[in-house]
């Protein structure tokens, strides 16, 4: 019994279940495809956009995937395409219209991914496999393990300084007995050092580390989550000196999801709710979005996740007012592939299915003369240290006005 609770653990970990779950953004990235373009993966496939109105679909029906497996998208600067699942890695470097499998992760499917001085880091988490931390050089088209690799591990996510790309982060957790560690590498994963986090720190056993300051190699978020509660609890820690010693900076519902920086401000995404922080010690509660939140800085800007019906977006930007980026109906369908490609035939086929699950109607034209209006907010959000700083970077605030049923 305990056994299956794990697999279902590290199966959520991956993503939200593929089938049966409502629409939903998971993550956005920069586009390597065109300046200013956005990628984002959601709980249907990937979207695509170089203009950030009209978005082209990318679907995972190509992918080879389990049933109910939800993968982890990543884009190389390369514009190579990478859908990691349980079942193992599957890679494009055609903008996804034909995708392969790559055999190395064939035992065990990638879990989270990293980028940085021209290596590619995969980390590992599959029940019943031995996972680990493996790296490429060479775009993804071949891989080899690091020393770090264990039987009795989930390696849960990798993260490198952006200061300092030798550094490398790598966290990983077992139930039984209990593990929560932390190894790090400064040397590009040649070599590494452990730090077990204590029990008592924070309850739970799944243990991830969210992101490395962009200025200081020795500042880390991670986090801890309870699975054993109901609902789901998880604590937000705060590194100073690598993961030596930790601080609580925030306990809430849900799963950490996403972890966004701008200088000293902070964000963190958990559960359905986004929190802010001024200085990454103090973290406060905002008022939206209310679902399905996710948060992101790209370039010069905080991008946030939220549920069109409530949140009157699917993607926005930052700002008073909020600046909507996606919305279903700005969808225009899968991407423009040659005849013939996987894309061409699976996803063509299965757009009809998909527009209807998305609330659009048959004859559905995403239009972009107009940009989305903005979705004004009222200022506010709940008190704390740092209300002023706070003032500027709320940018989820109460909506005025009511979106359309739908999905729109």
């Amino acid at each position: 019994m305990r056994n299956a609770v794990t697999l279902v653990l590290v199966l959520v970990g991956q993503g939200a279940l593929a089938h049966g779950t409502p629409p939903q953004t998971l993550s956005v990235s920069a586009s390597p495809f065109a300046p200013g373009g956005l990628v984002a993966s959601t709980t249907f496939g990937l979207l695509v956009t170089e203009d950030r109105c009209t978005w082209q679909w990318v679907c995972p029906d190509q992918l080879e995937l389990g049933a109910r497996e939800q993968p982890v998208w990543f884009v190389a600067p390369s514009g190579t395409l990478f859908a990691g699942a349980l079942s193992g890695l599957s890679v494009s470097r055609d903008r996804g219209c034909s995708f392969t499998r790559e055999p190395f992760f064939q035992e065990a499917g990638p879990a989270d991914f990293a980028f940085s001085d021209g290596r590619l880091y995969v980390a590992t988490g599959k029940f019943g496999a031995t996972n680990g931390l493996a790296v490429s050089e060479d775009d993804g088209r071949t891989f080899r393990w690091t020393p770090l690799r264990e039987a009795l591990a989930f390696f849960s996510a990798v993260k490198v300084a952006p200061s300092r790309p030798q550094r490398v982060y790598a966290s990983s957790w077992y139930f039984e007995p209990r593990r929560a560690r932390l190894s790090i590498s400064d040397d590009g994963a040649q070599t590494f050092t452990h730090l077990d986090v204590p029990q008592l720190l924070a309850p739970g056993s799944v243990f991830t580390v969210h992101g490395v300051s962009a200025t200081d190699p020795e500042l880390i978020f991670a986090s801890v989550t309870d699975d054993a509660v109901t609902p789901v609890r998880s604590t937000l820690l705060r590194s100073l000196d690598a993961g030596r010693t930790f601080s609580v900076v925030l306990q809430a519902e849900g799963r950490v999801t996403s972890l966004a920086q701008d200088g000293d401000h902070w964000w963190v995404s958990v559960g359905d709710r986004v929190f802010a922080s001024p200085e990454g010690l103090s973290f406060s509660l905002l008022p939206s979005p209310k679902e399905r939140a996710c948060v992101s800085r790209v370039g010069a800007q905080t991008l946030v996740c939220g549920r069109p019906q409530t949140d009157g977006y699917s993607l926005a930007i930052a700002g008073a007012p909020v600046e909507p980026l996606l919305t279903w109906d700005r969808i225009s369908g899968p991407i423009a592939c040659p005849a013939g490609s996987p894309s061409a035939s699976r996803c063509e086929a299965r757009w009809p299915v998909e527009r209807s699950e998305l609330g659009l109607p048959p004859e559905h034209v995403a239009a972009c003369g107009e940009p989305p209006r903005p979705v004004t907010m009222r200022s506010g959000c709940e008190a704390g240290a740092g209300a002023a700083h706070l003032a500027v970077l709320v940018f989820f605030l109460r909506r005025r006005r009511r979106v359309e049923s739908g999905g729109r």
